[in-house]
């Protein structure tokens, strides 16, 4: 099996009471092991505190500036090309420094697998 999209074709929705907007390429392509997405950050917009029950995710920054907060105190930068791991347990925060773009895939595909940390 197999599927293709263009990410220059699909729409960035907006979500619920929360900043950045999401091109759902998991959503078109329906694959079984893994949750890809594509988010569209604007300037000074972030996605919430998190970590994740079981899936490990890996981000693909594809236009744009942002930093990766962990924890309380460690902050890592990131830029279009960079490519960056997160394990499942620790608690993250993606802040977009300069507009753009970033591709993250979960897996396995595990539905409403993140846990919000108050901030």
């Amino acid at each position: 099996m197999h599927d293709q999209v263009n990410l220059d074709e699909l729409e960035a929705r907006e979500l619920d009471d929360f900043g950045p907007r999401l091109k759902g390429v998991g959503y078109e392509l329906r694959p079984e092991k893994m949750r890809p997405s594509v988010w569209v950050f604007d300037e000074g917009e972030k996605m919430r505190r998190h970590y994740q029950e079981e899936q490990e995710e890996l981000y693909h920054v594809l236009s744009g500036r942002f930093e990766m907060r962990f924890g309380e105190a460690e902050t890592a930068e990131l830029e279009a090309g960079d490519v960056m791991v997160v394990s499942p347990d620790e608690v993250r925060q993606l802040v977009c420094v300069e507009p753009g773009e970033v591709f993250v895939v979960g897996s396995p595909a595990t539905k409403d697998d993140g846990v919000v940390v108050e901030e």
